[in-house]
């Protein structure tokens, strides 16, 4: 019979190995889609380990299959992780920085590579004590439209087998290594990017009667989206809307600028309200420039959509974490209104994605983001426990 032992005695061992790749991965991070020498790096691992893949998935992407030999079993279940690193300057005082200028794993992705390749060492290693199938993902371009998830999906790597559920894991700074959590039910919101346009005649700030003024109309529509989302989102509906560009197309202190550029985000809990209020801004913005003597142009990047958390499959994740960590281990996570592109994994397949417990830090995307060694091994073995039990081997 498989147990938990098993796993956390292998872990033991190769934790010292565990830490160094995920060292190796924080120092060589590349942008999204760009993970050329990453997803070498990872294809040296499986290659080593005897472990089948295949490459080029969304470019840089990789998929591989273990197959247990205890039983014949056609279950399969699925884990993945994002390989790509954020256009920041690390500040973080790692003694294993990053190398490449400008650049940072400042996500904890390089930690969520290592977890996916400690969980598939080991099930590779004890695959004759467990039945069916852990097919893995290594996923290019979570952090920028259209994400890498929605093209590994369209090439299809969800076929061939099709996994029942899917894992995946996020750090989470400020929580004690050791504790992991998970959200049932809508837990990350979907993500919109906004990008809009005020247009009209320009003229001498002097002589404003004689012009439109696109800047009163982009501060209007600023603070306007405010009591629009109060007057439009449902009082328990979790929803943000704002703008954090504002671009003027010339101008100075005694010019009306011709144009505004405004770029801003729309997230929230609710997939209806998304809908709605998609229609709802561009009908407002519009009316504003109009009362300005200006047009507006409003284009909305569809982006992830809401992640939601199978709230069966969250239960049995709970029951499973338990027995891997204790259960004065679980930690409550809330809803969040931050977006990943798991979510489109989510749509098609029951899905669970949880967090895991990094230690003190400063958030996540911040050029001081840290992530402790030690948590490595645990979402390691954390990974590998539950796809053995959502397979049904114990």
């Amino acid at each position: 019979m498989m147990d938990l032992k098993s796993i956390k005695d292998i872990l033991r061992d190769f934790e010292p190995q565990l830490i160094q790749i995920r060292r190796r991965l924080h120092t060589t991070p590349e942008l999204s889609f760009k993970e050329e020498n990453t997803s070498a790096f990872i294809r040296s691992c499986l290659e080593e380990w005897g472990i089948p893949f295949s490459a080029g998935w969304a470019g840089y992407g990789l998929v591989g299959l273990v197959s247990g030999e205890r039983a014949p079993s056609n279950r399969v279940v699925a884990l993945r992780a994002d390989m790509d690193a954020l256009p920041i300057t690390e500040d973080s005082g790692y003694p294993f920085p990053s190398q490449n200028n400008g650049v940072m794993h400042a996500c904890g992705h390089d930690v969520h590579m290592a977890c996916l390749l400690g969980a598939v060492y080991v099930l590779h290693r004890l695959r004759q004590d467990w039945g069916g199938k852990v097919k893995f993902l290594f996923q290019p371009g979570e952090e920028v439209l259209p994400g890498g998830a929605s093209l590994m999906i369209r090439e299809g790597a969800l076929q061939n087998p099709v996994p029942e559920l899917i894992l995946g894991l996020h750090v989470q700074p400020g929580l004690d290594v050791g504790k992991a959590g998970i959200c049932p039910g809508p837990s990350m919101a979907s993500s919109d990017e906004l990008y809009l346009e005020i247009s009209g005649p320009g003229g001498h700030a002097a002589m404003p009667h004689l012009a439109a003024d696109p800047v009163l109309a982009a501060a209007r529509i600023i603070t306007g989206v405010q009591e629009l989302m109060a007057r439009e989102r449902p009082p328990m509906t979790p929803a943000v809307m704002g703008f954090g560009k504002l671009e003027t197309i010339g101008g100075a202190t005694n010019v009306i600028p011709a144009r505004v550029k405004l770029e801003g985000t729309f997230r929230t809990l609710d997939p209806e309200f998304r809908e709605k209020m998609h229609l709802r801004l561009d009908e407002f913005v519009r009316a504003i420039a109009d009362a300005s003597g200006a047009e507006a142009e409003l284009k909305i990047n569809r982006g992830y959509p809401v992640l939601v958390n199978d709230p069966l499959a969250a239960a049995k994740w709970l029951q499973f974490a338990s027995e891997y960590l204790g259960a004065d281990s679980l930690a409550e996570i809330p809803p969040r209104l931050t977006a990943e592109d798991f979510a489109h994994y989510t749509r098609l397949i029951p899905g669970c994605f949880f967090r895991l417990g990094t230690g003190p830090s400063s958030n996540v995307h911040s050029p001081k983001f840290v992530a402790n060694d030690e948590a490595v091994p645990v979402g390691a073995g954390l990974l590998a426990w539950q796809a053995i039990r959502f397979l049904g081997n114990t």
